[in-house]
């Protein structure tokens, strides 16, 4: 089958949907032919993602929605796609939340937060939709972690959330080997700022001024990349370019990339 015509009719659940990179993903499987289901928790702003596509699209799409933090709800999500749409072909778990501050300052309760979203909403989804996958014998999970996830950034707590995405999506490839369901990891670097609200609905501690980077994606290069990672069936995506070579250069010069990394970002202040 050629890779235009890979996911027409493949039932595919976007998290975090609303918005943007789900918001992206949502369009790029839409018009590669897909019918999706939609989750978020901003009822109205899902409810507008699922008329603009319905009205371009002739495929089936439904509103669905949920805090990806709340497990009940995350079951209920796999449920009612799987009863409406009658499988599960691929899940993207994208939702996702930052803090952006020194470790030192933030708050337990903001950082506990933050793993419920990034951390155990993934793991929530996970859970909720293999029995789906395994009993129809086969499927994918596509998780949405960052370059912060590869090495240790300032902002740390929302790298670490992310460094256990990745090891979470490393221990599952493992424990599903033979399953007919594959997982995916994507890791992209700054996205643009004006495509995207990550950075303004971020938990702040003091004046934040974002860090260079050589490299802007915008979120229709993060859609078309998770598009080619899902229709190879791929393990581990780096992107862009200036974000591999930082993981590569990593592994032999971390004191390094220490230094760069110091130089390129803000200096936060507490409040």
């Amino acid at each position: 089958m050629r890779e235009t015509n890979r996911f027409v009719n493949q039932v595919v659940v976007v998290t975090g949907a609303s918005t943007g990179i789900g918001l992206a993903v949502a369009r790029a499987f839409a018009s590669a032919g897909s019918r999706l289901v939609l989750a978020a928790r901003r009822v109205d702003r899902l409810q507008q993602v699922a008329t603009e596509l319905s009205a371009h699209h002739p495929h089936q799409i439904l509103a669905v929605p949920c805090d990806v933090a709340n497990r009940t709800e995350v079951e209920a999500l796999m449920a009612q796609t799987v009863a409406s749409l009658g499988r599960i072909d691929i899940l993207v778990n994208n939702a996702g939340i930052g803090i952006l501050g020194p470790v030192e300052v933030v708050q337990l309760a903001d950082a506990k937060a933050l793993f419920e979203t990034n951390f155990f909403g993934t793991l929530n989804c996970c859970q909720a939709v293999l029995p789906y996958l395994k009993r129809q014998g086969g499927g994918q999970i596509i998780n949405m972690a960052s370059v912060a996830g590869l090495r240790g950034m300032p902002n740390g707590i929302y790298s670490a959330s992310k460094a256990a995405v990745i090891a979470l999506s490393d221990a599952l490839r493992i424990e599903l080997k033979n399953s007919g369901v594959s997982v995916t990891v994507l890791c992209p670097g700054r996205v643009r700022p004006a495509d995207t609200a990550f950075f303004d609905t971020a938990k702040k501690y003091g004046p934040v001024q974002l860090y260079k980077s050589p490299e802007l994606l915008t979120t229709q290069e993060v859609a078309r990349v998770l598009l080619d990672a899902a229709a190879k069936r791929k393990r581990l995506v780096i992107f862009p370019l200036s974000a591999r070579l930082l993981h590569f250069v990593d592994k032999f010069a971390p004191r390094l990339i220490d230094q760069l990394v110091y130089k390129s970002l803000p200096r936060m202040r507490e409040n």
